[in-house]
């Protein structure tokens, strides 16, 4: 089965001592394959709340992806 939530368009960060650093633009499915590591967020995949700078992290993405 084709999930569509998998293609939106994250922004991946890692949190650093002195700010977040982006580490790439991604779709989620390739968000999801990162290494596991406490110190990623993503930003939000609706474009108006990751607009408003909401960020997620790995368990919040997950469960949006797992919403189809």
């Amino acid at each position: 089965m084709d999930n569509k939530r998998e293609k939106l368009i994250v922004e991946v960060s890692v949190d650093a001592s002195d700010g977040r650093r982006a580490v790439g633009i991604m779709n989620m499915r390739q968000a999801l394959d990162l290494p596991e590591m406490p110190s990623l967020s993503y930003t939000h995949p609706d474009p108006a709340k990751a607009a408003a700078g909401i960020m997620m992290n790995r368990q919040e993405l997950a469960g949006f992806m797992a919403c189809a």
